[in-house]
């Protein structure tokens, strides 16, 4: 701001000017704007850390799936909504008639908020059914969230209480170990308090993760880029012995290359009217990725020998699957149109019956003995 001129006149009394005198406002001090300034930052700072969410998901949420998980799968929940394959085979066949009635219950869809999830199984902690839980990422009101939940399950306020774990807000059910954790304005965590802590402590670094294993990260890098959905899999060593015995009471054996397979990686993409996806099986060694593709080979030859499939969509697709063997890793990829799949939905319970009645493995029926 321009200083303000002061003009005086410096006479006496019925005597004639005999000079002026100019003299300006003091300006303000710099360093009184300096402290103005400072003091403005350190308000701002002091509300951001009062205010603003302290934590925030990473860019890469499989990052945060604990090391202990068996395997887990990103599903980019924006795009498979919006797919032509969703609408057809999901909404249009009456199978999202669950998801309807909480829309209809909350007045909005809980999973159109969502972008992104990764769901993930980790061992139970008393070695039976592994427990499931999931990290999302999306538009979320955490308000609408738990009044959601509230309307859907006829609880109210009054059974859900608020906890803290490593600092971050968490709603906790009064019955039972189910945790809700909200991450920033963005990110949501699920599932039984341990596994909400446990998936807390990874994404602050202070517990490793799935992806600290070079051999699942391999897998995922494989799979992962671009896909609606991937994921990937380990096969725990003390799961192997049962798995070997189950695989040799089947099929005489032949599913026996199977249980020799030590993780699986596989995507699908949900393109315009079609799916598309592939998997990769690691195995123990180069011998047995050959032994899973040739295996695969031969189930689809079996397949096509039925009567008529060949002439069937099942035909194109079996005959579009491509299988190859490299070193220790069995792949397999392929597509389908989403008319087709409508199609076998209908014909695959008449292609089961008519493959029972061709099966070599029954034992033909033994003719009654004639009375003369």
């Amino acid at each position: 701001m321009a200083s303000r001129r002061l003009v005086a006149h410096d006479r006496e009394p019925d005597q004639p000017a005999t000079r002026q005198r100019t003299c300006y406002a003091r300006p303000v001090k710099r360093s009184s704007w300096i402290i103005a300034v400072v003091g403005v930052l350190a308000v701002a700072t002091a509300a951001y850390f009062l205010f603003w969410p302290r934590h925030k998901l990473p860019e890469n949420l499989m990052s945060m799936v604990p090391a202990d998980a068996y395997g887990a799968a990103r599903i980019r929940m924006d795009r498979v909504l919006e797919s032509e394959a969703f609408k057809r085979l999901v909404v249009e066949r009456g199978e999202a008639r669950g998801m309807e009635r909480v829309t209809k219950t909350c007045g909005f869809n809980p999973l159109e908020r969502l972008r992104e999830v990764v769901v993930f199984a980790r061992p139970a902690a008393d070695g039976g059914v592994p427990r499931f839980a999931f990290v999302a990422r999306g538009d979320l009101r955490h308000q609408e969230l738990v009044s959601c939940v509230q309307k859907v399950t006829g609880s109210d306020a009054t059974k859900l209480r608020r906890e803290d774990i490593e600092g971050i807000p968490t709603v906790a059910s009064s019955k039972g170990t189910s945790r809700a954790a909200f991450v920033g304005r963005d990110g949501i965590i699920g599932g039984d308090g341990e596994s909400v802590r446990s998936v807390i402590l990874t994404m602050q670094g202070k517990a490793p993760s799935m992806l600290s294993d070079a051999l699942m990260t391999s897998l995922l890098h494989d799979v992962e880029a671009g896909q609606d959905v991937a994921g990937v899999a380990r096969l725990p060593e003390s799961m192997r012995p049962q798995l070997r015995a189950l695989a040799a009471k089947l099929m005489g054996g032949q599913l026996a290359a199977l249980a020799e397979v030590r993780a699986v990686a596989g995507n699908l993409n949900l393109g315009e009217a079609k799916l598309s996806g592939g998997a990769t099986l690691l195995a123990s060694d180069a011998t047995q990725a050959a032994a899973v593709v040739s295996l695969a080979r031969a189930q689809i030859g079996r397949a096509m020998a039925i009567p008529g499939v060949s002439l069937t969509p099942a035909g194109g697709v079996l005959r579009g699957i491509q299988t190859e063997a490299s070193g220790d890793r069995a792949t397999f990829a392929g597509s389908i149109k989403v008319s087709t799949v409508e199609a076998l939905l209908e014909l695959l319970p008449a292609l089961a019956k008519l493959r029972e009645s061709f099966d070599p493995s029954e034992p033909s029926p033994t003719p009654e003995p004639q009375v003369p």
